[in-house]
């Protein structure tokens, strides 16, 4: 048994302060409204001017094929915007939990789980994020697994129980067992009776484990919360600066509406809580698990995410509990990671869609079948839009010149919804973001389905 393989070292921690010192903007500055009255009057205007939906209206009529092509194109576009108004309404509705002032909380004990496989260089920095968030010191452990790395992790793993003590277990596996069994062997020892992740590469903010513990406390029938994720190195390149907008969207907009009724898809890795007592009902069989007769090896967050969900349990998320991580930055290691959720995404999209329609819990049952539906449609627009497009060049070559004022005016409502939430001008990374998955990543979801049995994690 892989169990076997664990190596037994316990640590523990001093109280310390972080070197960095996190916060999101959240002023409104004159300026950023003048820009984007700006900016949005000139979209409009590009797109008054190129004449976009007759031209659309005009090139689908050239030609039978197209003409054929213009109704499921046309259903879809009914379909995309339905499910953006649908979504705007419960986003609109999203307030996060918070501790009111004076209020007393009885806080549980927690166990905060830090699979790492190489990661020397974040790993410290990580940890002293946990050991210095404002939780009872004597309410929480940290757990760390070095998962066969074959760097310094385990070395600055033992460097920090030397520094915090017994609050901090380190687990050693000689050999790269996977995150799974890294979580599952961590879980076992655990005493806590809310489990928290964190990734290694990450670093949480003072307040995020309070606000993560709070609608576990507050609600029973609450199994998982999801923390909000942010981009550590968004200033690195350009690349990482558009990952930052489509992290916000992704979290203070699509895990917002859906906390509303209760049915966050995917609780992420990188900050997320659980009940320790739900997770045991299922945790053998998710360590184990199996798709297509293939070990999974990725997707551990959205799977347990899907065994609480099947159990008629709720999934909410918390926009004040926030965790900084390191996002990929090169085009090709940002279609691998893509790639990795794309394929945990069909998977867990299929065992979702085995009891969706079932009496699986009491209430909030047809929400998250319609949103279910609406994003399994997206990539199928995707596909057939970006066919259309190759297909117009042929035909027109101009086209696709001003098809180009639709994307970016398109890319450019959606980077709204960051606003909301980050109020800051890099909103307008958004609009280069939209193009380049457009054109570029269309053929990610495809791939992914073709390719169910890769099990490696491609992180090179």
């Amino acid at each position: 048994m892989w169990e076997e393989t664990l190596s037994k070292t316990r640590l523990n921690i001093k109280q310390t302060k972080l070197v960095s010192n996190f916060s999101i903007k959240e002023r409104t500055d004159p300026f950023l409204i003048f820009l984007i009255a700006i900016i949005s009057v000139s979209i409009l205007t590009l797109f008054l001017k190129f004449r976009i939906v007759y031209l659309w209206s005009d090139f689908l009529q050239s030609t039978a094929f197209l003409r054929i092509a213009t109704y499921p194109l046309v259903i879809s576009a009914v379909i995309v915007i339905a499910g953006l108004i649908f979504r705007t309404f419960f986003w609109l509705r999203y307030n996060p939990l918070a501790i009111k002032c004076g209020e007393k909380v009885n806080w549980p004990f927690i166990s905060v789980l830090m699979p790492a496989l190489n990661e020397e260089e974040l790993i410290q920095a990580s940890i002293d994020s946990i050991f210095a968030i404002d939780y009872p010191p004597e309410k929480f452990e940290v757990i760390c697994i070095n998962d066969g790395s074959t760097d310094s992790t385990l070395s600055n793993m033992l460097k920090a129980k030397e520094k915090y003590g017994e609050r901090l277990t380190v687990i050693n596996f000689s050999k790269n067992l996977g995150k799974r069994k890294a979580i599952y062997a961590s879980l076992k020892k655990s005493q806590g009776e809310i489990i928290v992740t964190v990734d290694t590469d990450s670093q949480v903010e003072k307040s995020s484990i309070k606000n993560l513990a709070l609608p576990l406390i507050n609600d029973k029938n609450v199994g998982a919360v999801a923390g909000r994720v942010e981009v550590l190195n968004e200033k690195q390149n350009f690349l990482t600066r558009m990952l930052s907008i489509r992290y916000s969207i992704s979290f203070n907009f699509g895990r917002a509406f859906q906390s509303v009724y209760g049915a966050v898809f995917c609780c992420p890795g990188a900050l997320s809580a659980y009940r320790k007592d739900v997770l045991n009902r299922f945790i053998r069989e998710w360590v184990n698990q199996k798709f297509l007769n293939t070990p999974c090896t990725y997707g551990e967050d959205r799977a347990l995410t899907t065994q609480i969900l099947k159990l008629g349990y709720m999934t909410r998320f918390q926009s004040n509990a926030i965790v900084y991580t390191k996002v990929p930055s090169t085009f090709g290691q940002m279609s691998r990671m893509y790639l990795r959720w794309a394929r945990s995404y069909v998977r867990e999209s299929i065992l979702f869609a085995e009891f969706m329609f079932s009496h699986y819990r009491s209430k909030h049952r047809f929400l998250p079948i319609y949103d279910f539906l609406f994003l399994n449609s997206l990539p199928l627009f995707h596909i057939f839009t970006f066919g259309l497009i190759t297909y117009s060049f042929f035909v027109n070559p101009f086209f696709i010149i001003r098809h180009l004022a639709f994307l970016v005016t398109f890319s450019f409502i959606l980077s709204l919804y960051y606003l909301r939430t980050n109020k800051s001008a890099t909103f307008l990374y958004g609009i280069p973001y939209g193009i380049i998955t457009a054109f570029c990543l269309w053929w990610i979801v495809p791939y992914a389905i073709l390719t169910m049995k890769n099990r490696s994690w491609m992180t090179h």
